[in-house]
């Protein structure tokens, strides 16, 4: 039987474990109002002395850990799952620092709605130094709070696993995550769209806050761009008749049109250049090293 007033932390995570220790200690900070709660950690393949660590570790917060092959964010998630005692789950990314009154947040919101999952907002920690360019762009792509226009009713797509709650028997019902979305991406929002099609809302509370404790250059933004729209394949396979509804996803088309602007393009095409120098200096001088003559 789910505890009435438990919240059920889960965590995924894989060889980040300098930031996940700082992601736990965040959680003993929670204020009062955000009791009683647990922490659930899947250690999913990490290779980093992650499991060596939590067998050790003992916090001020029930806490159960158990590890497995790599099997991505979703499969990890459904472990946590099966051993949740509360009857909300909030799932938390390990890479993002709560706030002190994070839960209470949660809890504040599904007081004022009733049964909902709730999002909560993930900001960028202050530790993180990003241009107000490249910012702007992961904000736009990753983080899209700001376009929310109604609160007490946001889209499935909307539905961001960093930091969001939900009731755990909405979520078993729905049967949990889909694990062939083996990335963490769009294996949350696939889910999202099964549970506001089986009527629960999904609300949002800016005032949840987890700070994203996460580096991140144009690179790597481009690189979770591509794994987003493979991704997305697999949902519009899997759900037609949502993914037509998805804000700024383009069709896929067999060529990429070209764009008018000549300037844009040369700007594309001189940022392949420069991935192509950065990967020539990295393999060219790596080959070196290892086979000096």
């Amino acid at each position: 039987m789910e505890n009435q007033q438990l919240i059920s932390i889960i965590i995924p995570t894989c060889n980040r474990l300098q930031i996940l220790k700082r992601t736990l200690h965040s959680l003993e900070k929670q204020t009062e109002g955000g009791q009683p709660f647990e922490v659930i950690l899947i250690d999913d393949g990490s290779r980093d002395g992650t499991a060596d660590y939590l067998k050790n570790a003992s916090f001020s917060f029930p806490f159960h850990f158990f590890s497995q092959e790599h099997k991505g964010p979703a499969a990890a998630r459904n472990a946590g799952l099966k051993t949740a005692g509360g009857k909300t789950v909030l799932f938390l990314n390990d890479d993002c620092l709560a706030a002190p009154d994070l839960l209470y947040q949660h809890r504040k919101l599904r007081q004022k709605y009733g049964e909902c999952a709730v999002l909560g907002r993930i900001e960028w920690s202050p530790e993180i130094s990003l241009s107000p360019e490249l910012k702007d762009l992961a904000n736009e792509y990753c983080f899209p709070y700001k376009k929310i226009t109604s609160p007490a009713n946001v889209p499935f797509h909307y539905f961001i696993t960093g930091n969001l709650s939900a009731p755990l028997p909405e979520v078993i019902a729905a049967g949990g995550f889909d694990e062939h979305f083996r990335d963490a991406a769009c294996e949350d929002i696939e889910l999202g769209f099964r549970l506001q099609r089986r009527g629960l809302r999904l609300c949002y509370n800016p005032a949840a806050v987890a700070f994203h404790l996460h580096k991140l250059d144009f690179d790597q933004l481009c690189n979770r761009q591509l794994k987003a729209a493979y991704w997305f394949q697999a949902f519009a396979a899997k759900h037609p008749e949502a993914a037509a509804r998805l804000h700024g996803i383009l069709a896929c088309k067999d060529e990429f049109p070209l764009l008018e602007n000549k300037k844009a393009l040369q700007i594309i095409l001189k940022y392949m250049m420069y991935r192509g120098t950065k990967a020539g200096r990295r393999d060219f001088f790596a080959e070196i090293i290892s086979h000096p003559e």
